[in-house]
């Protein structure tokens, strides 16, 4: 019997390694670029995952510029080109809803936003508009309550 599933189309690129928002699924790491960003999620206070192997789809053999290796929420930006990246970008590879409201299955509630932090400042613009930096801290969180964001250990990249 076969059966046919239906894959939304950012999906099928990962399942393929298509190029999503310009960004190419390569077969070795870029060497013009080479930082990390840290996200955070956060609903009520409780921490969220970000998975690993975002980025990595493993029938294709590649990994997209933008990727996680674990799930301490460290994005990696490998490319072979020299130019800022953004968490939108990130979240289309990851194949997840991002929005002011909505990011990844944290809701702000009917009439309300997530908040937005880079390095523990309010982001109040499109949070796809987010810069990936080196060594930058992005935390989104639903509340209240809100929870502190945690200092990522940079020495361990």
């Amino acid at each position: 019997m076969l059966v046919l599933l239906s894959v939304p189309g950012r999906a099928q690129n990962m399942l393929g390694g298509l190029p999503v928002d310009g960004i190419r699924c390569d077969y070795g790491e870029g060497a013009a670029l080479h930082i990390h960003a840290n996200l955070q999620m956060y609903d009520r206070g409780r921490k969220k995952t970000v998975p690993s192997n975002i980025g990595i789809p493993i029938a294709a053999g590649c990994l997209y510029w933008l990727h996680t290796h674990s799930d301490n929420g460290m994005i990696h930006i490998e490319s072979p080109v020299n130019q800022i990246f953004t968490l939108g970008q990130f979240f289309d590879i990851w194949a997840v809803n991002l929005s002011g409201s909505q990011a990844d299955g944290l809701s702000a509630g009917r009439g309300k936003t997530l908040r937005f932090l880079v390095n523990g400042h309010v982001w109040t613009r499109d949070p796809k508009l987010i810069p990936l930096r080196n060594h930058e801290t992005i935390v989104i969180e639903s509340g209240p309550p809100f929870a502190p964001g945690q200092k990522p250990n940079w020495g361990l990249l």
